[in-house]
């Protein structure tokens, strides 16, 4: 193809064999096998020169059409083994998706790969579990309890505590720090087992080894719920001390003495999975991150 649109380009035989450095009789015994091997003329060669014929121009058209994609092909492909083209799905849990590092580094790989397609889906720990091992998404940020073996490759960014979180107008909140017993005769606020087991046997637990018991009197579905809920004044809640959007408007954050419980924030994804893209962000998320 390459010689006949040299030809095509040319139209001249002589001329086309010095752009190719190859000799005249090999360029033409190369396109008159092209011709045969298609049924059509495609040059009319004359005393006066070459000429496309109609099949010609309908075949120099498609050729050049074949040859761009081929090249783009390739250097789609080069470019993707540098992890510079391609794709790559990252989900984060709802309260792992307003950490700063997040941001800062989909920012960071978007500006350094900006020919990668960048997909992001919200899903908890135990779905993004489910979907790394599927190959569903490629990477996943969410908070996990700390030494706990998923099967998972993982990078720890953060460590967070659990902390007991009330109106500023709450008599908690001018304490220093509570103790799990002071909360035994306060309305409390439970996330749902079935949202998080991890953090609600763990809260239990902790009060159970303190010879306390919380007075739930509210479940929520969400961390972003249970806040409302101490914001409206129905309870108090224990939640991580994790950055949100806005979350802490009216409310105090206290440390609770006798609880251990903490969550690692990570980036986790499926050890065997090879993507370039995923090398390169992964790499990104091991440099410092200016925090601005």
């Amino acid at each position: 193809m390459r010689y006949f649109l040299a030809i095509a380009d040319q139209l001249n035989f002589h001329r086309a064999a010095e752009k190719l450095n190859v000799s005249q009789p090999a360029l033409s015994q190369c396109v008159k096998a092209l011709e045969a091997e298609l049924g059509a003329q495609l040059l009319d060669r004359s005393s006066r020169g070459v000429a496309l014929t109609e099949s010609g121009a309908v075949f120099a058209r498609g050729a050049r059409q074949v040859l761009r994609e081929a090249e783009f092909a390739v250097a789609s492909t080069r470019l993707a083994d540098r992890g510079e083209r391609g794709s790559l799905t990252i989900a984060f849990n709802e309260v792992g998706g307003q950490q700063p590092v997040v941001g800062q580094s989909l920012a960071l790989f978007r500006a350094a790969f900006p020919n990668v397609t960048v997909r992001l889906a919200e899903m908890g720990e135990a779905a993004q579990h489910e979907a790394l091992r599927s190959g569903a998404i490629d990477a996943g940020f969410h908070f996990r309890l700390p030494a706990r073996h998923s099967g998972l490759a993982a990078r720890v960014l953060d460590t967070q505590q659990f902390m007991l979180v009330v109106p500023e107008t709450h008599a908690l909140a001018k304490c220093p720090k509570v103790h799990l017993a002071d909360l035994t005769d306060q309305p409390m606020i439970m996330l749902r087992r079935d949202v998080n087991a991890d953090t609600n046997d763990g809260i239990r637990q902790a009060f159970e080894q303190q010879h306390a018991m919380p007075q739930v009197v509210l479940e929520a579905s969400s961390d972003a719920a249970m806040l409302t809920l101490v914001t409206a004044g129905l309870g108090l809640a224990i939640v991580m001390g994790a950055q949100r959007r806005g979350g802490w408007d009216g409310l105090a954050l206290r440390p609770i003495e006798g609880l251990s419980l903490a969550k690692e924030f990570v980036l986790a994804w499926q050890p065997d999975n090879r993507s370039s893209a995923l090398v390169k962000f992964i790499a990104l998320i091991e440099q410092p991150v200016d925090p601005g």
